[in-house]
């Protein structure tokens, strides 16, 4: 199972910080991004900032943003390497918009991944699992906060989807920690999003090590 850092911090400057806490200690690490409307919380939201940034890890960013379409270009052509957007966000599955953010993320050799809320059910989306590099992540925790207590409930979303279709990587984000994410990885998932658990930790490495002792 990989493990991925997720930052949610209002300032660029603490972003930068965790940026460089764990560089060096992992592939990927995940900006969460929240506009304020979407989410009632407002985080860091200037893609431009990553260009200052000297790092060897792979950005993604989690984009918890009303109208995302309109922004999704500006992240693309970021240091970003994949965006992840939530459905909850393009109003319907039958929207247009989930193909113009397919369109923009092709246009720059770049990946779109599909988010869910806890209460969202994947199968009115299960257009979007046919694509064989088709990734998604499962929010464990309601978006925009930090800290908040896993939700069991996502475990049964990952196991469904994960039985109709066993090619779509899964990552679940939220709540996670040494007491669950054994469970998380036996129901399926992919890819463990880890924030408060990692970055609270008196020592991130430690944290995080502990967390990579858990599932190899």
């Amino acid at each position: 199972m990989e493990i991925i850092p997720a930052i949610l911090e209002q300032s660029w400057p603490e972003v930068e910080r965790k940026i460089k806490l764990v560089d060096g200690l992992t592939d990927w690490i995940q900006l969460d991004v929240s506009d304020g409307l979407f989410t009632p919380v407002q985080t860091w939201n200037n893609p431009p900032d990553l260009f200052s940034v000297e790092t060897n890890l792979k950005l993604e960013a989690h984009l918890m943003i009303n109208e995302p379409w309109l922004k999704a270009e500006e992240w693309l052509s970021s240091l970003v390497r994949r965006i992840t957007v939530q459905v909850e966000a393009l109003a319907s599955p039958e929207s247009v918009k989930f193909g113009e953010i397919l369109f923009a993320a092709k246009k720059y050799g770049k990946e779109a991944v599909w988010g869910f809320k806890l209460e969202t059910d994947w199968e009115p989306y299960k257009e979007l699992m046919q694509s064989p590099s088709a990734r998604v992540l499962f929010l464990a925790v309601e978006p925009g906060w930090q800290g908040q207590e896993f939700d069991r409930r996502v475990l049964d979303k990952i196991k469904s989807l994960k039985f109709a279709h066993p090619h779509v990587k899964i990552a679940v984000d939220g709540g996670i920690n040494l007491e669950n994410i054994e469970l998380i990885r036996s129901s399926g998932a992919d890819t463990a999003v880890v924030g408060s658990y990692i970055f609270n930790s008196s020592d991130p490495k430690t944290g995080l090590n502990r967390l990579v002792e858990k599932v190899i």
